[in-house]
């Protein structure tokens, strides 16, 4: 065995593991064929060839089982090894609902030749731990998202708004559009229940696309009122942000579909904030592409949770950013922390550099908007201003 490529040479019709014996590892075929099958009355019973780039060994490491079948070289074959603890850990991270649907297929593979289906409830528990709480989980989260999709389709979700604040001057020069579930049995579901569980969904486009043509026609809305309380100015510097997943970003349409929303509503692009996390550059350059068509028509730029996530200095340089909010877990220790008000004032500085404009969100205290202000974020959210409400009550807050 080859321990710095991890691969090992097996001879034609050597028995590479058997029957019952306990899962180590799994293997990927890279050259040559192996027989799968079982053994009765010393008779094998074939069940398949693989070939070059399957793999097999895989069922032993994922429910923690023996070998349900032996392995024969059915020719000279190279195996690259891949460890159970590789398996383990993809298999840990995966979507509860992905390592549900996977114990199912496994079980049911296993008791193909015993007669009878795996049911949900026959799903066995392996030793990391994943178990009927597990199974109990994923099924959570399936009805959550049927719930989440009937309430879509009910018109339970609106949009709240918070408003965004000169630190110097105290006036509102923006809000951002957040997302409620107004339902009629639960009242306000908090968003911590359903927000990952829409962008990590395909409910994310026609949701997402809801978000920004209502965000758009409160803007509107928005505008007229400031313009009837003769506040022209206010109304044509005014910003509405609006939160864009990932997914919804990339999306073939996005930009059309935005372009047409915003015509629509005859709205001007340098009203709307476009905000997504640092997460947004792993998808490379698509999301780029996408970013630089946006910005290149007026659209504002704004990475939301900074200093949270992907954190790649490298990619400030490549996108064409106009805000940059400074996330709260950072802002909430400003008073108390030495270091957080450091990479505060580090952020604040950068962002100057860069001729990129600084919000700092999760302002609660008069002290914090001082410090902020000092520190030169020009820009503040947070309970200190307005928690986010409707737009009834936000036409007041203006």
């Amino acid at each position: 065995m080859n321990e710095a490529t991890q691969s090992v040479d097996i001879h034609k019709d050597q028995i590479i593991f058997s029957e019952g014996d306990e899962g180590d590892c799994a293997y990927i075929i890279e050259k040559g064929r192996v027989l799968i099958y079982l053994t009765k009355d010393k008779e094998e019973i074939p069940l398949t060839i693989l070939g070059e780039g399957e793999i097999f060994g895989e069922m032993a490491l994922i429910d923690n089982q023996n070998r349900s079948a032996s392995v024969r070289a059915l020719e000279d074959v190279r195996l690259a090894i891949v460890t159970k603890q590789q398996v383990l850990e993809r298999v840990s991270t995966a979507d509860k609902v992905v390592q549900l649907l996977m114990r199912v297929l496994l079980k049911r593979l296993r008791r193909k030749n015993m007669g009878g289906p795996a049911r949900l409830s026959e799903v066995e528990i392996d030793n990391s731990g994943a178990g009927t709480d597990g199974t109990q989980s994923a099924l959570d989260q399936i009805k959550l998202e049927n719930q989440i999709f009937q309430a879509f389709q009910n018109r339970e979700f609106e949009l709240f708004y918070q408003p965004i604040v000169n630190l110097k001057t105290k006036t509102i020069t923006g809000c951002e559009a957040l997302l409620r579930w107004n339902s009629p049995q639960h009242g306000l579901v908090s968003p911590n229940l359903f927000i990952d569980i829409i962008e990590n969904s395909s409910m994310v486009i026609p949701i997402g696309h809801w978000i920004i043509n209502q965000a758009l026609k409160d803007l509107r809305t928005i505008q007229d009122q400031l313009r009837l309380n003769k506040k022209e100015k206010m109304s044509d510097d005014f910003m509405m942000s609006i939160n864009i997943s990932g997914r919804q970003f990339t999306h073939s349409d996005f930009v059309n579909n935005l372009e047409d929303l915003r015509e629509k509503h005859d709205l001007q692009t340098q009203n709307i904030k476009l905000e997504m996390t640092e997460r947004i550059m792993m998808d490379g350059a698509i999301a780029l592409d996408a970013l630089n068509q946006c910005r290149s028509l007026g659209y504002a730029i704004s990475i939301d949770d900074f200093g949270t996530g992907f954190s790649g200095l490298q990619y400030l340089t490549q996108m064409p950013i106009s805000f940059l909010k400074i996330d709260r877990s950072f802002v909430m220790k400003i008073l108390s922390d030495p270091k957080s008000k450091a990479v505060v004032s580090s952020i604040i500085h950068l962002a100057h550099a860069m001729d990129i404009e600084v919000i700092a969100e999760g302002i609660e205290h008069h002290e914090e908007a001082l410090v902020l202000e000092t520190l030169g974020a020009r820009y503040g959210q947070g309970y200190l201003f307005s928690k986010p409400v409707d737009l009834g009550r936000f036409l007041k807050l203006i």
